[in-house]
């Protein structure tokens, strides 16, 4: 998975657009791998999207997903959308109350996304938008 994840990224963070920044993406990775829970979609062995997102602290009570990729390829086919949904109801599961992210004040799509699953504009951090969504 390590290196699916690291093809699916390494282009997106170096096309200019300025929507992923990951200063080392093979630490990263690493650390998504070590301590993140990981939902993959894959079309015959080619990974479309991944949703990564911490379940690590069931005393605070509060997840956060860390980063959602979908292929360019495989856009507005709903899957950004479904794997959230599967996230959220995961940390319910678990027993979490909260779900925090920061998205990218630029990333219209992954706002949109957040937005349709329900998550609320907290406060701004710099260029990032601290959103949650209570479970």
């Amino acid at each position: 998975m390590r290196t699916q994840i690291y093809d699916l990224m390494y282009p997106l963070i170096n096309n200019g657009s300025g929507i992923y920044e990951v200063d080392d993406l093979t630490a990263y990775i690493d650390k998504l791998l070590k301590k993140a829970c990981i939902i993959s979609i894959t079309d015959q062995d080619i990974l479309q999207g991944f949703l990564a997102y911490y379940a690590n602290d069931p005393d605070k009570q509060v997840g956060f997903l860390s980063m959602l990729v979908v292929s360019p390829s495989a856009q507005r086919m709903g899957y950004g959308r479904r794997m959230v949904e599967f996230c959220l109801t995961d940390l319910i599961l678990k027993g979490y109350k909260i779900c925090r992210t920061e998205v990218k004040e630029n990333n219209m799509m992954a706002i949109n996304i957040c937005k349709k699953t329900g998550f609320t504009l907290v406060t701004k951090k710099d260029k990032y938008l601290v959103m949650e969504k209570v479970l």
